[in-house]
């Protein structure tokens, strides 16, 4: 479980919505798919530098977007999951693999992104990587939906990928 203390509202939260049992590894692990996840949840370590007793710091608005990214990565791995039946896990891999140098390059090219916008992108990128792939199932795209549920959070030229 994550002890969060919501810094804007004054409010301690229990949070275990994540899959695993060790929290900090969690994170440590979600880190590398999103970097910004160490922006939007501060650790701060007990006294007695126990990691089993380690609590986070956030805001309301950082930790909606810690809980988006968490969901929208569930999202992809049950899209991944599908496609590697469609096709096999080694093309769902390289896919991913795609879509992270495509994060690389757009960071380079566009060095006023926040880190939160880039991890974006990358969702974005994998999605419209799995869109192209599972149309020919029939399968409908999730774009519009992504779009739709961080439109609230993100502007628009970052929700379209249209950073040109």
């Amino acid at each position: 479980m994550l002890s969060i203390y919501l810094t804007d509202v004054q409010k301690r939260i229990q949070f275990k919505d994540y899959p695993g049992e060790h929290p900090v590894k969690f994170i440590l692990n979600f880190k590398k798919i999103f970097p910004s996840v160490m922006e939007l949840l501060l650790p701060v370590l007990p006294e007695n530098e126990n990691l089993e007793e380690m609590t986070w710091e956030s805001n309301t608005e950082d930790f909606e977007l810690f809980k988006l990214l968490l969901s929208g990565w569930g999202v992809i791995e049950l899209r991944l999951t599908a496609l590697a039946k469609f096709k096999d896990k080694k093309f769902a891999d390289e896919l991913v693999k795609r879509a992270q140098q495509k994060r690389k390059t757009e960071a380079q090219k566009h060095a006023k992104l926040k880190t939160v916008e880039l991890d974006y992108l990358f969702m974005h990128e994998i999605h419209a990587l799995i869109d192209a792939e599972l149309v020919e199932l029939g399968e409908k795209f999730y774009l519009p939906t992504l779009r739709e549920i961080w439109k609230a959070h993100l502007p628009n030229n970052v929700l379209q990928a249209n950073l040109a």
